[in-house]
């Protein structure tokens, strides 16, 4: 599907009362359309407007926020946005009217072919799936989403290559699979029909609480991540500060060296401790005497008569004893004689080998006992600890010479560390509760994704004997399973290619500043750098999302708030000269500044561009209106609308109070 937008129109709210077709040349929509609206004009109102409006969502606004869309010193009732879209060419309208008075937002959608007019927001079912919050902030961009994609804790790329992929079907095909399974197990009559609804409503709660905790895995996951970066930051740039400052400098190289030291020593007698913490004869002294008690209560040794008769029968053969001495006759007989007493059952094999692994295993005499080297290795422990804390201390003592002196910044530092140290450690505890082998069935809401797992595996088993589906449950878990590996595999794919074709773009758009993606988990992972100027944020995004834009048999367009905001000349123009080949539709909006190096390179590239000037009529505004050109202008109680790419270039506003 192709999508496309058309235009838009505004009357009676707070952005200018204008309507702005964006028709080429051809009478389609321009491949490249770039609206330029000065600062105060109402771009960010349009772009929220055209968000609500496509998405629905404004029916559940408040009044306040609704109210607030009324333009100061308008006494109308009413305002209205309306949206006009092509799909594969075929017209869709949809309207958003906002009562000022009761505080309410209604819709009118208008699908010609498709039973006109109707008084709600109802999009065709095939456009459904796009017009959602999280899929219209991918096409629908500015440099905050840009940020966000570069953040670890917000997790926005993988939702994009998600909604864009539309790897969720596969969800809804899992979704569907179970409804069915479920649909089949609710028929039954009398006690296993309530039976059945009691385990389905058990079942669904426990799905529900699985979800929860793989939600809440994560976000702590996520914050993990990002707070260890800014954690590891802080504690930099505390040192940094401490190793600068005269008054603290010698003890600070001193207690970094002890806290080094301490920190080798806890992880030397740590592993040393957990080492011996596996033998049981290191846990206590009485493990090896009651061992050893043992050995010597055994039987003397025997030996397996079905494998050691012959031994005895061999040796009284020999010229020779095996001790050395002539083998005389009397010799032979005695050894025979005596051969009886040390031959007995298979078990006594058995014996011998626990008597050789007692001896083997306890200290002999003169060795260190392993419960004494335990202890040794446990004080060495806390010795280390200890010169750990000491040194811990030293530091933070020194902190706080400095910010009792006055130093506010060291203080602010140390102030975000703590509140990081402690949202880290709470988030580990959730993320170990979540994780852990198995939990306590209790009343209180399950933290084990195990546990889950297992209660889900018992009801669903219980459920299926219950209505005789054994089968139907077993091929029901094959789907689910065979959905959720193609969705990770086809999420590895998608993602591998997306950064070779990222990368591959931005060393064309940042030739001069070289930067490339090194991976994507859930957030975009840039390679040998934790951070990246506004610009190379603005110039990744841009690229990430036009990389996934153009994948699939879907197009969208792209609309741009302030697309070369804070980009220089160099790079407006290698992105520039990209964004016609990467996506059918752009809109941008813009202002004077960002005229120089971009107009420039989408003209160069693009026969089919559209310049539209939007500014409000006011006072300070009327020497504009005086050198408008004679064509292309469309004026309205609030606003003028230029059509005219020379007046564009030359549109120059210097005193923000003009608008």
């Amino acid at each position: 599907m192709r999508i496309s937008l058309s235009g838009w129109a505004s009357n009676g709210l707070r952005c200018p009362d204008v309507e702005i077709k964006l028709a080429g040349k051809s009478g389609e929509p321009a491949k490249v359309a770039l609206v330029q609206m000065p600062n105060g004009t109402g771009k960010t109102t349009t772009l929220e407007l055209i968000r609500a409006t496509l998405t629905g969502q404004a029916s559940t606004w408040p009044p306040t926020r609704i109210r607030d869309y009324r333009r100061p010193g308008d006494n109308r009732d009413k305002g209205e946005f309306r949206v006009a879209l092509l799909l594969d060419r075929r017209p869709l309208t949809i309207e958003l009217i906002l009562d000022f008075e009761n505080g309410t937002a209604s819709y009118r959608t208008t699908t010609p072919g498709s039973g006109g007019v109707v008084g709600r927001w109802q999009p065709p079912p095939s456009v459904l799936k796009f017009l959602t919050p999280d899929f219209l902030h991918l096409f629908i961009f500015d440099g905050e989403f840009a940020d966000k994609l570069l953040k670890q804790d917000a997790g926005r790329a993988d939702e994009a290559i998600s909604a864009l992929c539309q790897l969720d079907l596969l969800d809804i095909v899992a979704q569907t699979t179970e409804s069915q399974w479920k649909k089949r197990t609710s028929q039954g009559g009398g006690k296993t029909a309530a039976a059945l609804t009691k385990l389905n409503g058990l079942r669904d709660a426990l799905l529900r609480r699985r979800s929860d905790l793989e939600k809440a895995r994560d976000v702590a996951q996520r914050k993990i991540d990002a707070g260890s970066v800014a954690a590891a930051d802080l504690t930099k740039k505390i040192a940094d500060r401490l190793g600068s400052v005269e008054a603290t400098r010698v003890q600070h190289a001193e207690a970094i060296l002890a806290l080094q030291g301490a920190n080798n020593a806890v992880s030397k007698a740590s592993g040393e401790v957990m080492d011996l913490l596996r033998m049981p004869l290191a846990v206590h002294k009485s493990f090896s005497e009651s061992l050893v008690e043992l050995r010597d209560n055994l039987d003397h040794l025997k030996l397996p008569e079905n494998t050691s008769a012959q031994f005895f029968a061999d040796l009284v053969q020999e010229p020779d004893c095996i001790c050395g001495r002539p083998m005389s006759d009397v010799a032979r007989d005695e050894i025979l004689k005596r051969a009886k007493g040390y031959l007995d059952m298979e078990e006594s094999g058995t014996i011998n080998a626990l008597k050789h692994d007692i001896t083997m295993f306890v200290a002999a005499p003169g060795d260190e006992p392993a419960y004494v080297l335990l202890e040794r290795v446990l004080k060495e422990l806390t010795s280390a600890r200890r010169q750990q804390r000491e040194a811990d201390q030293t530091l933070r003592a020194l902190a706080k010479k400095l910010i009792d002196e006055g130093d506010e910044l060291l203080k602010e530092w140390q102030d975000t560390l703590g509140t990081l140290e402690t949202e880290l450690a709470r988030c580990k505890q959730v993320l170990q509760e979540i994780n852990a082998p198995s939990g306590e069935d209790t009343d209180e809401p399950i933290m084990s994704m195990k546990l889950v797992e297992k209660k889900l595996d018992e009801v669903g088993k219980d459920i299926a004997k219950l209505s005789e589906t054994v089968d139907l449950r077993s091929k029901t878990d094959i789907i689910e399973a065979i959905l959720k590996q193609a969705a990770r595999l086809a999420r590895d794919e998608i993602r591998a290619e997306l950064v070779q074709e990222s990368n591959k773009r931005l060393s064309v758009i940042l030739a001069n500043d070289p930067l490339r993606i090194d991976r994507i988990d859930k957030s975009l992972h840039l390679a040998n750098q934790s951070g990246a100027s506004v610009g190379q944020k603005l110039s990744v995004g841009y690229t990430f999302l036009m990389s996934a834009l153009n994948r699939g048999n879907n197009d969208f367009p792209l609309i741009v708030d302030s697309p070369a905001n804070s980009i220089d000349e160099g790079v407006r123009r290698n992105i520039g000269k990209l964004i016609p080949e990467l996506c059918t539709q752009f809109v941008g909006f813009t202002i004077n500044t960002e005229r120089a190096g971009f107009v420039q390179a989408l003209e160069k590239v693009c026969e089919d561009c559209l310049f539209l000037t939007v500014f409000r009529r006011t006072e300070g505004t009327k020497r504009l209106e005086r050198t408008l050109p004679p064509v292309g202008v469309t004026k309205t109680d609030n606003a003028v609308l230029v059509n005219n790419r020379d007046y564009f270039m030359s549109f120059d506003l210097t005193d923000e109070k003009d608008i």
